[in-house]
């Protein structure tokens, strides 16, 4: 069963990951170093944007339904239409806040809005699929996910789209062609009075998702803030796009773990002890990982992005080093929240995201794209060490 699983999940996420990287490269194509580093400051926002357009939801809905909390037993079933409801909410109240506050850029903004919020809105439905332990036809989602946002996107390129906010747009159309879809399957309405008690249980994740978003993302609006140029920014970016393309491969080992995980939540020690396998390997893939890409980034930026983007391939060697604690920094995070300490998890990550965006702050001026680069390894490092001490405390934790 779990080989089934994983062998579908891999399937998704090769081929997420393949479309995803290429289209990633057809945008940077056509929109060029300075026209891409837009796209990819206006991506992270976005990114931010998105936490609180999820809400929290699809963390509750992956756990509550892989094992309910006794105390939300109750709004099980409410789940899905009120993550539905607040979703549209919180777009409608972002968009009307960016055409008010900054109407130059509105049309960029809601379309990132509207994109992201398509996106959440999928990515409930997965959540679902993933805590009934149905990986085989989650994974057949995300493939209808994808293609559909990269068929848009290569027919408004092929109709002349130059613009940052022409590819949110399309990107959204097809989003949200596949959420309709999903919610038909679904069966389910927004809920638009949502209990307090489920807003209570979604705030650690809101605040979780918040503080591990700003230092992955952050480092691209410093970059912006601290007015690097955007030809320097577009490098960063290109590099980072690829160190991401490893992250969502594996994924699907995350999805698998945290289930399993989550089961066998009653016996903390027994639950880490099985932990170690998967970390081990986790370090090892990573480790591998960041050899190939110290030996291979220069080739590598070329063949994919072409000579524009000529001096991202020191930038993706440094960042390839910070592989050796974002795998298994992913396997320690499903472990914490199977234990339900997401609160821990968010006190650490906020710590780490105050110390990332003090360390940019200090180092971009004198050093750079380079600086953020190592700043992103010494940050990784320090979450897996605050994770780490977390589990540790909390390995005597009664079963929720």
């Amino acid at each position: 069963m779990i080989i089934r699983f994983l062998g579908a999940q891999w399937l998704a996420v090769g081929f997420v990951g393949i479309i995803s990287l290429t289209v990633s490269i057809l945008i940077a194509r056509v929109l060029g170093p300075e026209s891409f580093g837009v796209y990819s400051v206006a991506l992270s926002g976005g990114a931010i944007v998105a936490i609180l357009l999820d809400g929290g939801f699809c963390r509750l809905l992956q756990r509550e339904r892989a094992h309910p909390t006794p105390a939300l037993l109750q709004f099980l079933p409410l789940l899905p239409q009120a993550a539905l409801g607040h979703v549209i909410i919180a777009a409608s109240i972002f968009s009307l806040i960016a055409m008010l506050v900054l109407p130059k850029h509105a049309l960029t903004i809601v379309a990132v809005i509207w994109f992201f919020a398509a996106s959440v809105t999928n990515q409930f439905g997965l959540s679902i699929l993933r805590g009934d332990g149905r990986m085989v036809r989650d994974a057949s989602w995300q493939i209808g996910n994808r293609t559909f946002t990269a068929l848009c996107v290569v027919s408004v390129i092929l109709m002349g789209a130059e613009k940052p906010w022409q590819i949110f747009f399309a990107q959204f159309i097809g989003a949200t062609a596949f959420g309709l879809l999903i919610m038909r399957y679904l069966r389910t309405r927004p809920l638009w009075k949502i209990p307090p008690s489920i807003y209570a249980a979604t705030l650690p994740f809101v605040w979780l998702d918040l503080a591990t978003v700003l230092y992955f993302r952050a480092d691209m609006l410093l970059l912006e803030w601290l007015d690097v140029p955007k030809f320097e920014v577009g490098k960063y970016g290109v590099a980072y796009r690829l160190i991401e393309a490893v992250i969502l491969l594996a994924s699907p080992v995350g999805l698998i773990l945290f289930r399993k995980f989550r089961l066998s939540s009653g016996s903390p020690k027994q639950m880490l002890q099985n932990m170690l396998p998967a970390l081990i390997g986790a370090q090892v893939v990573g480790l591998l990982v960041m050899i190939f890409l110290l030996v291979c980034s220069t080739p590598l930026i070329s063949l994919v992005y072409g000579h524009a983007y000529a001096g991202a391939d020191h930038i993706l060697a440094i960042l390839g080093v910070a592989l050796l604690f974002i795998l298994p920094n992913g396997v320690l995070t499903q472990a914490a929240l199977a234990l339900g300490i997401e609160r821990w998890l968010a006190i650490s990550a906020s710590f780490v995201a105050v110390i990332n965006i003090a360390g940019n702050i200090l180092l971009i001026p004198s050093h750079g794209l380079v600086g953020v680069a190592w700043m992103t390894v010494v940050t990784e490092g320090l979450l897996g060490c605050c994770i780490g001490l977390g589990l540790w405390r909390h390995r005597n934790r009664e079963n929720i």
